[in-house]
């Protein structure tokens, strides 16, 4: 295997260290250093033309991929539904809810009006695992174009965990992307979105 291949492979299995490449914050020979330590690699100079080469590539790569995710946030809508609670059961229940995923066939996660909670309890009482009470749900309905557009999730949840917002609960299908925060991070968390979104 060439230099530059083996580079690009270690650089690849190591997304921090591509993200620094990407944003040019990376000590070129010191990187390098590395490298050749690590994959027995004898040639300070080859290791440091193929991370040159290889930082290129990323950061157009990214610029190009950031793009297409500001253009589809841009066209996308954001619904906020507040006074929620999330409900973790056992077992599968018919119950009113804005929100119904089966995690597998020990868990199935409900997100319902806080208005319903004490309903909801006592039906599934034996087969309650958690509540988590206090929810808002923040909902990115984007165009079709999400399902093939890599990076759209992760530039969103970055975006909230850089703010130290902590997503309770998850999902994305199809065109839409539902964050559940804690009622307290609501505001932050909506702040944030809407500056990118529509």
């Amino acid at each position: 295997m060439k230099v530059a291949e083996k580079v690009r492979e270690f650089v690849k299995k190591r997304p921090y260290i591509s993200e620094a490449l990407e944003n040019n914050i990376v000590n070129m020979s010191e990187l390098a250093r590395i490298i050749e330590s690590e994959l027995r690699i004898h040639s300070a100079e080859a290791t440091k033309a193929a991370i040159r080469r290889y930082a290129v590539e990323v950061r157009r790569s990214r610029r190009r991929r950031e793009e297409a995710v500001l253009r589809l946030l841009q066209a996308s809508k954001l619904i906020v539904l507040d006074n929620l609670s999330i409900v973790v059961t056992s077992k599968d229940f018919e119950i009113a809810n804005k929100m119904k995923i089966k995690l597998s066939d020990l868990n199935y996660v409900y997100l319902v009006e806080k208005s319903l909670l004490r309903e909801v309890r006592a039906k599934v009482k034996p087969n309650l695992r958690h509540v988590h009470e206090d929810c808002t749900a923040l909902t990115v309905i984007s165009p079709e174009q999400m399902e093939t557009t890599p990076g759209v999730v992760a530039y969103l949840t970055s975006l909230l965990s850089a703010q130290d917002v902590h997503s309770l609960a998850f999902a994305s299908c199809y065109t839409e992307t539902t964050f559940v925060v804690e009622r307290s991070d609501a505001l932050t968390s909506y702040q944030i979105m809407s500056q990118i979104i529509g």
